[in-house]
């Protein structure tokens, strides 16, 4: 299954770290390339989640740069800590807020902040809310997944693994961009590689406050010429809300899956959309935890940002807008998922289930 699946998905074979996938969860790691480079994606909530985490962080050899708003599985903070008595040189950043209620591994990241490794975030204007790390120089992982029990299990979200110096360099600064509290339009460092190729796929790479985000997003989304599936924890911006409506008014079929919480809240937008003739649901249940956006099948957007205005002008987040129509196609059919309302132990492309016994 995961074979047939990697190659309809991501042409080719890849290896950049190993990882033992229950098969019950294969449809949750897809992995093939990008041209010739490798690249892995992971789809939660699932056991996948965890392992590739931890197959991450012991796959680097020489440095390893992390930046998280949220840690608290003993896991991975254990595995933080075995790669530095290994030699590698980690340094770790979590969101102050979430570090001082991480009670499960209080003791690791006293242990951490002993050792020099583990620097607290504080964005008084929004919030340090990325979720990357950055291997060797590089390896980038990034994506909607907080390093949590939470985002584990219970939370429907992804994760992505590309190769690309370029990247890592990208990520690098922003990591230190954060050390040095350069919260902030004002002092944040130029995004070095703004536009890169990975294998002959082109990625724009965003940071916000400091970057056009917004504009990025809303320029693809002007592009739609048949379809629009979106999958949000959060989808309250003022531009992309006008982009929808541009969209559905060129005659763009737009899906929107949206947290079933946050889509009651006050500053959601939900009624608006649907007014427009979009086709919204709720997702119900789990926490809807992902901030994707997939576009004619050819494109996605993808990370850390929700679609919010906080999320574009205050906080600390990072954006991926890859142009893939394999991956592209993947995505979509997590966001035909995500609709379905199907957990990942309902394998969600098997078309038969195994004879009974």
């Amino acid at each position: 299954m995961l074979a047939v699946l990697a190659a309809a998905v991501l042409p080719g074979a890849a290896s950049l770290f190993q990882i033992d996938v229950d098969p019950f969860y294969a449809d949750t790691l897809l992995k093939g390339k990008f041209g010739d480079v490798p690249v892995y994606f992971f789809l939660g909530p699932s056991p996948t989640m965890e392992k590739a985490v931890v197959a991450f962080i012991g796959a680097a050899t020489q440095t390893l740069d992390v930046c998280v708003y949220d840690l608290n599985l003993p896991e991975f903070a254990q595995a933080l800590l075995d790669a530095r008595a290994r030699g590698v040189k980690v340094r770790v950043i979590v969101a102050q807020e979430n570090a001082e209620k991480a009670y499960a591994i209080s003791g690791q990241l006293a242990q951490m902040e002993k050792l020099g490794m583990l620097t607290l975030a504080h964005n008084r204007s929004g919030l340090m809310h990325n979720k990357f790390m950055v291997a060797d120089k590089r390896l980038v992982w990034t994506g909607s997944y907080n390093l949590t029990r939470n985002c584990s299990r219970f939370n429907d979200n992804h994760a992505i693994v590309l190769e690309s110096k370029e990247l890592a360099e990208n990520y690098s600064l922003e990591w230190l961009e954060i050390f040095e509290k350069r919260h902030g339009k004002r002092f944040a460092y130029p995004t070095p590689h703004p536009e890169v190729n990975v294998g002959g796929v082109l990625i724009h790479n965003y940071f916000t406050p400091e970057d056009d985000t917004r504009g990025g997003i809303v320029a693809e989304m002007d592009k739609a010429t048949n379809e629009i599936a979106i999958l949000a924890f959060s989808f309250t911006d003022a531009a992309m809300t006008e982009a929808v409506k541009r969209a559905i008014g060129r005659g763009v079929r737009t899906i929107i899956v949206l947290d079933s919480g946050m889509a009651t809240h006050p500053s959601a937008n939900t009624r608006q959309l649907e007014a427009m003739g979009a086709n919204v649901r709720m997702s119900p249940g789990v926490l809807l935890h992902h901030k994707v956006i997939v576009i004619d099948r050819q494109t996605v957007v993808l990370g850390s940002a929700n679609f919010s205005q906080a999320a574009f002008d205050k906080n600390d987040e990072n954006v991926l807008i890859v142009k893939a129509p394999n991956f592209a196609q993947a995505m979509l059919r997590e966001a035909m998922r995500c609709w379905r309302a199907e957990p990942y132990w309902i394998t969600k492309w098997r078309t038969q289930l195994p004879a009974s016994p």
